[in-house]
């Protein structure tokens, strides 16, 4: 495999986060030409204040990809809803074949490719086609964001369990400390979910302010992630 899919357990998890840390890794630890693709974002107003404002260029930014934004991300709509209901508010009917092919262009000029996905495994795309079923059809192993804190015991082992229902690959878990939180169910939710998960726990990625604040650069991403997860079972998935 040299792509892997990054999903989450709902949406405001922290995907974006963890797909540009691996992307900052693999790109500046390993050497590795890394592409990135976001298939489809919502909530992207039409005017802009920063340059990284939209997951697609945060991407494109960490993996160091020369690639066109429209190619990283070929649906962007303006409402933060599930891409079918947003694409029906604007009148837009989504080319999966239009998707699938660019897809396949950027798999096949990067040595990995990143794809990250858009809330949960089950946020539909178009009618009777949902998230979980482009990793299907894609084959694509899958890491699943988690929050830390409360909740995520039951969100994570449900998502989990959803991809083995579909036979879809699961990587592993990775717990993102959004809100740098120190309470007891941030202190056992690991093991809980060690326990229950038949995937490991591949880490937990630390709450950084410079992040959340958009002042992070490559470099401090990559160590970031390197000395965080479990990169290991991610680069023998890739074969790298």
């Amino acid at each position: 495999m040299k792509t892997i899919f990054i999903t989450g357990t709902d949406t405001g998890v922290g995907k974006t986060a963890i797909s540009a840390g691996l992307c900052a890794f693999l790109s500046l630890r390993k050497g590795l030409d890394v592409g990135v693709m976001k298939p489809f974002e919502s909530g992207l107003p039409k005017e802009r204040k920063s340059e990284l404002s939209c997951d697609a260029e945060f991407l494109k930014e960490a993996s160091g990809s020369h690639d066109d934004l429209k190619e990283i991300s070929p649906y962007t709509f303006e409402a933060p809803l599930a891409p079918e209901t947003a694409a029906r508010q604007e009148k837009i009917i989504i080319d999966m074949d239009m998707v699938n092919g660019t897809y396949e262009s950027l798999l096949e000029r990067h040595d990995v490719l990143v794809v990250e996905g858009a809330g949960g495994v089950f946020v539909p795309i178009k009618k009777g086609f949902f998230f979980a079923d482009l990793m299907k059809a894609w084959n694509i192993p899958v890491i699943i964001v988690s929050r830390l804190g409360l909740g995520t015991i039951n969100h994570t082992l449900l998502t989990h369990a959803f991809l083995q229902s579909r036979g879809i690959k699961v990587i592993g878990v990775i717990l993102n400390d959004m809100e740098g939180v120190s309470d007891l169910a941030a202190e056992t939710n690991p093991e809980m979910l060690r326990e229950y998960l038949d995937a490991p726990v591949l880490g937990i990625f630390p709450h950084t302010k410079a992040l959340l604040d958009g002042t992070m650069n490559r470099e401090s991403l990559a160590e970031i992630f390197a000395v965080n997860i479990d990169t290991e079972t991610i680069l023998k998935t890739l074969e790298v």
